[in-house]
């Protein structure tokens, strides 16, 4: 006798996963567009970038299921993470961005691995509170304060033409609005997939004036391949890049603390602290795998809270397909070979709200700070040493020791670490002290 039942159940969860896997996509097809650029990759070679997103990201989200943390949460690329890789390519020669990315590699190895075993050791919380309010909100607003040249340049149509284009500026602004309208006007499903519309209708509108450039489309040499490991070559040690890296993936435990309670929440479900270890674990793991693969580093996305409350998937089931679903287009080059040809200034429109976000998250954290005179001080010395050293022009710094350029000529690094300096040792403040007199 036929069970319909299970033949139903089963149908259902293959429509629910394919549903999830269009949503990770929502959160993986412009990185590859944009760091690609950044990094001035051919279109082969972003192609292939994609297909390694596709299946890391897809390896990464069943890693956390099954060894992790436990829950429905879909992994994708950190926007800190590409952020990094974004302004570390566009402030480099082009000559030095193969090393570049070869040190990256590193990095993502070294912090995963750094972040594995910190996982499991009882200092974690003594880690963590090294970034308080004041330093994650200064980290935040310097990062994106870094970026935003880029972002304009792009959807202005500057980077295309070398000036202002009309046409590109009025796409990428309708692209904008309609991401914008989607997340804060309208409920359900569609709200989670506010990103991927506005890129497709930014990319048929840059097809309807145009604008698509011929020489961009990728043929690949067969309909199927296996993602190449360390694909940007073996990996080169770099203080500076490690110790980026490191900080990083440190700042963003909270962010993987944080999509564990929030999709705890959604679930209706007590979370144990042992998940919150594990997740941090599993984010170390899938850190490392992202090296090794030579893709941006990965990240448990809070979103996944909000796709499960609007559609009501709590099953782990579904994620699973569509996690599968992910990893297994990353073995089909034309996929790949298609989703590489989203136009660069699409890509970073989709990206504006979500890193505008970002920026709002710093100054958020800065605003529940108490306007003491020594917080004050604090955070407008952090930013203004970190801002100022952004202005300054690469090759100010060739005198400077090789292992310790990348460090001094990163007004993100420096303004970092000087804020840490400031609030942790030179303006020290004791547990019952208010502020500075």
């Amino acid at each position: 006798m036929v069970d319909f039942t299970k033949k139903e159940g089963g149908f259902l969860a293959g429509v629910q996963g394919v549903q999830w896997a269009v949503f990770m996509l929502t959160n993986i097809i412009a990185v590859p567009v944009v760091v690609g650029a950044a990094f001035h990759m051919s279109p082969a070679d972003i192609s292939t970038f994609m297909e390694r997103m596709l299946f890391v990201s897809g390896a990464a989200t069943l890693i956390q299921i099954f060894f992790g943390h436990r829950l429905p949460v879909v992994e994708g690329a950190a926007g800190m993470w590409w952020a990094i890789f974004i302004l570390l390519g566009t402030m480099s020669a082009p000559g030095d961005q193969g090393l570049l990315l070869q040190q990256l590699e590193m990095g993502l190895i070294i912090a995963g691995i750094f972040l594995a075993v910190l996982g499991f050791l009882p200092i974690i919380e003594k880690v963590r509170n090294l970034f308080t309010p004041i330093v994650t909100g200064v980290y935040l607003i310097l990062l994106v304060s870094q970026l935003s040249g880029s972002f304009f340049k792009s959807i202005l149509g500057i980077t295309a033409t070398g000036q202002l284009s009309g046409k590109i500026t009025f796409i990428c602004f309708i692209e904008i609005i309609i991401i914008l309208t989607i997340s804060l006007k309208v409920s359900g499903i569609l709200k989670s997939m506010g990103p991927l519309i506005g890129i497709v209708v930014g990319w048929m509108l840059f097809h309807l004036f145009g604008l698509i450039h011929q020489g961009k489309v990728y043929e690949p040499s067969s309909w199927f391949t296996l993602p190449k490991l360390l694909d940007w070559g073996m990996p080169q040690f770099d203080l500076g890049i490690v110790l980026t890296s490191i900080i990083t993936s440190v700042v963003l435990i909270s962010n993987v603390i944080a999509s564990i309670l929030v999709v705890g929440i959604a679930l209706e479900k007590e979370v144990k602290p042992k998940q919150y270890q594990k997740g941090i674990f599993g984010n170390g793991v899938n850190l490392f795998v992202s090296g090794i693969f030579s893709v941006v580093g990965v990240v448990p996305l809070s979103v996944s809270a909000g796709f499960i409350s609007t559609t009501g998937i709590k099953r782990m089931r579904p994620l699973i397909i569509g996690a599968v679903l992910i990893m297994v287009a990353g073995f089909f080059p034309y996929i790949g070979g298609f989703l590489s040809t989203l136009p660069l200034e699409v890509a970073y429109a989709s990206l504006f709200i979500p890193f505008s976000q970002m920026m709002g998250f710093g100054i958020r954290d800065l605003m529940g700070q108490e306007p003491s005179a020594r917080n004050l001080l604090v955070i407008g010395l952090s930013l203004m040493v970190g801002i100022g050293m952004m202005f300054l022009p690469p090759e100010s710094f060739g005198s400077v020791a090789p292992w310790l350029r990348n460090i001094v000529s990163n007004g993100l690094l420096v303004g970092l670490i000087f804020c840490l300096l400031l609030e942790h040792a030179i303006f020290r403040e004791k547990k019952d002290a208010v502020g500075i007199n």
